[in-house]
């Protein structure tokens, strides 16, 4: 079993052009991922999944000075572009989380690569109450596929909701408890680079000093006035009609979904 972390990068942000890039530190957001990914000791190799868009051009840059691997894929479709990239590397389960999110925790990595060995039947996988930026997710390169297509059946580009529970093996994985708070540590507004640039600075994050979660939760939790910096940014949440729809279509399209679930397990088991 082939489990590769992918790290999905575009620059199209609008609330904070080029975000990724930012630096922290002397380290843009991007690098500092890449960093924290390959802190992991039990994922096969981390790629960034990126577009062949000049506009992206810098991305691949910042992959090449940081020997990190990289794959060109859809501009628009992400889950397409995360599923090519598992192709292309031959992975059989993608880790991810996107370069929004720097501060997230290998251990976590970890805890879910075991789980994946564990239950190896498992399509989904996620922690329950992560904080908003180090919410790690893995997908089956096999359920990937079976999305990919199944969703051009219905029409979406919101593929989150598509791994419904009575379609797939969703693995719901419980967050330790002292990692559970609501601190925002994602990327998304000036609010929140100032918010991010503060916590680097003064815990003093660099490459030999990562800093772990836990020990960010702790400074948060005693510097209250830090935490007011993007207290008050709202995060964007998906519209109810769209998850509504998207479970209808569901409905209206199973038997076509089996029909392509059982074709892609019957080629797969094939080709292995």
């Amino acid at each position: 079993m082939k489990i590769g972390f992918v790290i999905p990068a575009r620059l199209k942000s609008t609330r904070l052009p080029k975000k990724i890039l930012l630096d922290f530190n002397g380290k843009s957001a991007l690098e500092w991922a890449i960093l924290r990914a390959n802190k992991s000791t039990y994922i096969d190799e981390v790629v960034v999944a990126t577009t062949n868009l000049p506009s992206d051009s810098n991305i691949t840059k910042v992959c090449a000075e940081n020997k990190t691997r990289y794959f060109l894929g859809d501009p628009d479709d992400v889950l397409k572009r995360l599923r090519d990239t598992a192709d292309y590397f031959g992975f059989d389960y993608i880790v991810n989380i996107t370069p929004d999110n720097t501060l997230f925790s290998p251990y976590l990595i970890d805890l879910m690569v075991s789980e994946i060995k564990e239950n190896p039947e498992g399509d989904f996988f996620r922690y329950k109450d992560a904080m908003l930026g180090t919410g790690i997710y893995a997908i089956k390169k096999e359920a990937a596929d079976i999305i990919v297509e199944f969703k051009k059946v219905i029409d979406t580009e919101i593929w989150g909701p598509l791994f419904n529970e009575r379609y797939f093996n969703v693995i719901e994985m419980k967050l330790p408890e002292y990692l559970k708070r609501d601190y925002r540590l994602t990327l998304d507004t000036p609010e929140d680079y100032k918010f991010l640039t503060t916590i680097y600075k003064d815990l003093k994050i660099s490459e030999e000093n990562l800093v772990g979660l836990m020990d960010i939760i702790q400074y948060l939790d005693e510097n209250p006035e830090v935490v007011k910096i993007n207290i008050n940014v709202k995060q964007t949440s998906l519209d109810p009609e769209i998850i509504k729809n998207i479970n209808n279509n569901f409905e209206e399209n199973e038997e076509k979904f089996y029909e392509i679930k059982n074709r892609v397990i019957k080629n797969r088991r094939y080709l292995k």
